[in-house]
């Protein structure tokens, strides 16, 4: 009678959530504690060390006050989990006047971790706005290297031509030649 029947596991998607400016990371240690997977875009930075006239690559948040968490996309879970936090957490919603939080797929989430990899330099992040009304080509990176099967669109943006990989409320610009990549053709 049961043979076909399964337990429906809710799908594990990402979350985008903002806190205040420059706390991503002791919401991170939060996050570690409550045991749930998170992601903070993170970059290198070149600061002056105290005690002498060298410098020192430290790893930063890339993007201040964004962090993505991993859980099954539930609006009360949300809700309870952003009041129950220590810090001001917001989770960002689809519309502005909706009930609904963003999502992002598992796929488009691996797409954005290893693009914004910190050891990838020339990386930069701007605001989703920017790039709106631009002509983009979506392309695939086909060079062996880090970037290996990233998805992104082509586009010109300050005058230089970039990989954009948007997010809510954010983009990662990857500066990465034509020739490395092909035209993805929508199937």
């Amino acid at each position: 009678m049961f043979k076909n029947f399964k337990i429906m596991k809710k799908e594990q998607v990402w979350l985008p959530l903002q806190t205040v400016y420059n706390k991503e990371l002791l919401v991170g240690d939060y996050l570690k504690e409550q045991g749930i997977e998170y992601y903070i875009p993170m970059t290198y930075e070149l600061r002056d060390m105290e005690d002498s006239d060298e410098c020192c690559r430290v790893l930063v948040p890339a993007i201040h006050n964004l962090l993505f968490v991993r859980h099954s996309y539930d609006n009360d879970w949300c809700r309870k989990f952003a009041v129950q936090a220590p810090l001001p957490l917001y989770f960002m919603k689809k519309e502005r006047n909706g009930t609904d939080f963003c999502t992002v797929s598992e796929q488009d989430m691996q797409n954005f971790m290893r693009a914004t990899d910190p050891e990838i330099q020339g990386t930069r992040f701007i605001d989703s706005e920017k790039l709106r009304g631009k002509r983009s080509v979506p392309v695939r990176v086909v060079r062996r290297g880090p970037l290996y099967g990233v998805t992104g669109k082509f586009l010109r943006y300050g005058g230089r031509h970039y990989i954009a990989i948007e997010m809510p409320h954010s983009t990662a610009l990857l500066k990465v030649s034509f020739t490395w990549c092909e035209i993805v053709v929508d199937q």
